[in-house]
């Protein structure tokens, strides 16, 4: 049997591994609600790198309140080789909450949501679309935003294809309290899991919960640092893993070993043994650590282009961490501006 003819009956998972280049793992990313547009006049590659919202804020225009923008959105989940199957939608809280407050769906706010979620359900096949909060404060004030997305789901959302699959968390007020007593943590966590409390009074479909963590929340003092919770005692990462359906890592770093060392301290394994999804987070927007992030600066770590960056993901099994999905942080942040030949538009 020639070659040609033995990848024919290889699974197509297997035959996109031809190529380094792809991870067969669905990806996710995070979409803020303003982001890089190249499409605006003279926010060209100059104005790209310089990454100034402060002094070229005509730069950084809404992320997906358009046609256009989703459209961009919608082609860039659909890549080939690099599929982003899970979309962290920030910019519905306060369409949702009037919803809610007024027990009224019939706005065009509320309309633009149902819009733009039936549009990323029937574009993107097997999306799954998450209300992303960030309030980031010990109060996990994201709890109270949950409701939202119930009421939106059990009363605007006309469909199954207009239904929120999830929220999404990304609250990181627990690094400043990851030393801290006892008492203070647990407080923490009890507040998380109301999330998931919240999420099970949904009366349509189930809504999902996700939560992003920091590689280095369960150690204190660069160790493991358990405490009980339920019943169970282990670091603050374990309990995290447990209260949500999924979490990603942001992992600070661009390279191996840097990159699969995190994911292990932020416990892979425990999410692998008991099957929960779990994200490698990466970052791509400007920083002050050029080695924390894919942005394109002169840095002595990392390939800072996105071939580069789909290298790395393309790594995840040769380096332990296989079944990690990859995460982007953020959908035009640089991740398909189009800002530089490095840095492709995807739309």
């Amino acid at each position: 049997m020639t070659v040609a003819a033995e990848s024919i009956l290889l699974p197509l998972c297997l035959l996109l591994l031809v190529s380094r280049f792809v991870n067969c793992a669905d990806y996710s990313t995070y979409v803020w609600t303003t982001s890089f547009d190249n499409t605006v006049s003279g926010c060209d590659e100059t104005k790209f790198l310089a990454w100034d919202s402060a002094s070229n804020p005509e730069c950084f225009t809404h992320s997906w309140n358009t046609e256009a923008k989703r459209t961009w959105l919608w082609n860039t989940c659909n890549v080939t080789g690099a599929e982003i199957k899970y979309v962290y939608l920030s910019d519905l809280k306060n369409a949702l909450k009037a919803a809610w407050l007024n027990n009224n769906c019939q706005t065009s706010d509320i309309n633009l949501v149902r819009t733009t979620v039936a549009d990323g359900h029937t574009k993107v096949p097997g999306l799954k679309l998450y209300a992303l909060f960030a309030d980031s404060d010990l109060a996990v004030t994201e709890k109270t935003r949950v409701r939202y997305v119930v009421y939106y789901n059990d009363h605007c959302a006309q469909s199954a294809q207009e239904r929120i699959d999830g929220v999404a968390v990304n609250n990181e007020a627990y690094a400043g309290i990851k030393c801290s007593d006892n008492t203070t943590r647990t407080t923490y966590l009890n507040n998380l899991n109301t999330i998931k409390t919240e999420a099970a009074l949904q009366l349509n479909g189930t809504l999902l919960t996700h939560y992003s963590v920091g590689w280095h929340w369960g150690l204190c003092n660069d160790l493991h640092d358990p405490i009980t919770f339920n019943g169970k005692t282990a670091d603050a990462v374990v309990h995290m893993i447990d209260i949500f359906n999924s979490v990603d890592v942001q992992v600070g770093a661009i390279i191996f070993p840097d990159i699969a060392d995190r994911m292990v301290i932020a416990q892979y394994n425990y999410a692998v043994n008991i099957s929960k999804p779990i994200f490698t987070t990466v970052y791509t927007n400007k920083v002050s650590i050029c080695g924390t992030s894919f942005f394109p600066v002169t840095c002595n770590k990392g390939t800072h282009t996105e071939a580069g960056m789909l290298d790395i993901f393309s790594q995840f099994g040769s380096n332990g961490i296989g079944q990690a999905k990859p995460c982007i942080h953020y959908f035009r942040g640089i991740y398909s501006t189009g800002g530089n030949s490095d840095w492709p538009k995807h739309n």
